[in-house]
């Protein structure tokens, strides 16, 4: 499953990082805690910026084109 999670936040527009809420929404509303076990297994480090979706400043995720 967090090879598809990998898959997914690649096809995402370049650049563009999501908070796990959203990322929860925009994945077919998987649960929050799901979302955040697969980002911790495929390794990708949050970072505090603006949600490409919601626009709220907080911890963002983003897959790299190298994933």
């Amino acid at each position: 499953m967090s090879d598809q999670l990998r898959k997914f936040l690649s096809g995402l527009p370049d650049r563009a990082g999501y908070c796990v809420d959203c990322l929860t929404e925009i994945w077919g509303n998987a649960r929050i805690g799901t979302i955040g076990g697969y980002v911790n297994e495929i390794g990708i480090i949050g970072r505090h910026g603006h949600c490409g979706k919601c626009g709220e400043h907080k911890k963002t995720f983003m897959a790299t084109r190298s994933s």
